[in-house]
């Protein structure tokens, strides 16, 4: 009796039957709200200077979320090395006050990235930014980031 189980197995397996059944999946693509505007990113090499930490944790996710490497410079290395890890981003540890250490970190991404595409400095941004405003200002930043915004920078030219 054994022997005819493992026979017939054997003649199943060599005629395919025992192969397991390979499954078709089909992903829909979410289908757009009205009033949702889809903006396509490149990916786009972005330093971020100083600033307070839950906000450049939050800048630097949505970076990263949307392909692009990201790299922040920071004082507090407790709070802002689980933040680099978290989203994949760059982290120089350096006190913003010395701004020779700025120049090192443009010459090191420089040759590491080939430059970059955005540079914003929260440098001056008050360390008690609302919970409430930390995503619109984020969203907010990341979408002036965009090439097609190109219109939105900061001079120090008197206009």
């Amino acid at each position: 009796m054994a022997d005819n189980y493992l026979e017939k197995r054997m003649e199943e397996y060599r005629a395919g039957r025992l192969a397991n059944k390979s499954k078709v999946v089909v992903k829909s693509v979410a289908k757009g709200r009205p009033g949702d505007v889809v903006v396509n990113f490149p990916s786009l090499r972005v330093l971020l200077l100083g600033g307070p930490v839950g906000l450049i944790s939050r800048i630097s996710g949505m970076f990263r979320m949307a392909g692009s490497k990201v790299a922040f410079c920071h004082g507090d290395r407790k709070k802002c090395t689980p933040v680099a890890q978290a989203n994949g981003s760059r982290y120089y540890p350096y006190d913003m006050a010395d701004f020779s250490k700025v120049d090192l970190i443009i010459d090191d991404l420089s040759d590491r990235w080939n430059g970059f595409d955005v540079v914003i400095d929260l440098r001056d941004v008050v360390d008690d930014v609302k919970n409430e405003y930390v995503d619109p200002l984020s969203m907010l930043l990341v979408l002036h980031s965009h090439p097609m915004f190109g219109f939105v920078a900061h001079t120090d030219m008197d206009l």
